[in-house]
């Protein structure tokens, strides 16, 4: 199976390497990863598609060889990287030609989660309720898209994605990007547009298309009250006890890194390096924030 990372240095378009100035935690969380899944799952290919400054940092970390292959991001369309800073996901799976797996950096595994997935099925991370969160065809921006559609606010999140054909993850990917490149042609003035070119299309598009897909939490996410709602038959384990076998960060970041909601950076950067298991990582290359 082919599983694929993607870290982007956005502010390489602004002739700019302090990228990483306060990402220690971003790169322990990318380098757990990828230990973490190919620990559970060594006979996958781990793909690191990536830039050049990124390059030159884990060459200096000596951690390149935790992928089996290190490729350039696809050049970029017109779209503006400030608001849709995920786009060069999109940009990847734009020219796979196989079945694949697409992880977040912020994703971990603690077991051999492809045990539990029929791999002949999508799969994403949670489904979301968006109701009152997402815009619809009534937002300025959107009803302006050549796309046009009825749009419904259910979504999914991507931070773990399966896509077993081909065919369809470039018909997503493809009319995404195209939908990223309007929205900066407008202006569109946050990630809001992001996520809606990310995430509910590819619930609209699964839906359109009558595909049967799947998700690892069975809890639904509910955007605008930012918490946890109800359970659904359609996914593996409920949230509360997915803890086990899988883990997305997200925002969960924000508060490891101000020490608020019961977390501890210091804690955390500890547990991380445990799930790496690599002596010789030079952290003093990384700022400590």
């Amino acid at each position: 199976m082919k599983v694929i990372w993607v870290l982007e240095n956005i502010k390489s378009n602004r002739n700019s390497n302090n990228y990483y100035t306060d990402s220690r935690l971003n790169v322990l969380l990318l380098l757990s990863s990828v230990h973490l899944w190919k620990r559970y799952h060594p006979e996958d290919t781990c793909l690191l598609y990536t830039d050049d400054i990124t390059i030159n940092l884990f060459s200096k970390l000596k951690v390149l060889d935790f992928w089996d292959e290190i490729l350039p991001i696809p050049s970029p369309p017109k779209i503006d990287k400030d608001v849709f800073w995920a786009s060069s996901k999109l940009q990847v799976l734009a020219i796979q030609t196989e079945p694949v797996i697409m992880m977040d950096n912020d994703t971990h595994v603690f077991t051999r989660l492809k045990d539990y997935l029929d791999l002949k099925k999508v799969y994403v991370c949670n489904l979301e309720i968006g109701k009152g969160y997402y815009p619809t065809a009534i937002d300025p921006y959107v009803s302006k898209l050549s796309y046009k559609n009825r749009w419904q606010t259910e979504s999914v999140n991507v931070s773990f994605l399966n896509l077993p054909d081909p065919v369809f993850t470039r018909e997503y990917a493809e009319l995404s990007i195209k939908l990223m490149e309007e929205f900066t042609e407008m202006n569109a003035p946050n990630s809001q547009y992001l996520i809606f070119a990310e995430q509910l299309l590819l619930k609209h598009l699964l839906d359109k298309n009558k595909i049967d897909y799947r998700s690892i939490i069975s809890t639904y996410w509910s955007c605008k009250i930012w918490e946890w709602d109800e359970n659904h038959n359609k996914g593996i384990w409920p949230i509360y006890e997915s803890g086990h076998a899988f883990k997305h960060y997200g925002p969960l970041k924000g508060f490891i890194l101000n020490n608020k909601g019961g977390e501890n950076y210091e804690r955390e950067i500890n547990h991380l390096l445990n799930c790496i298991r690599f002596p010789n990582l030079n952290l003093s290359l990384i700022p400590n924030r």
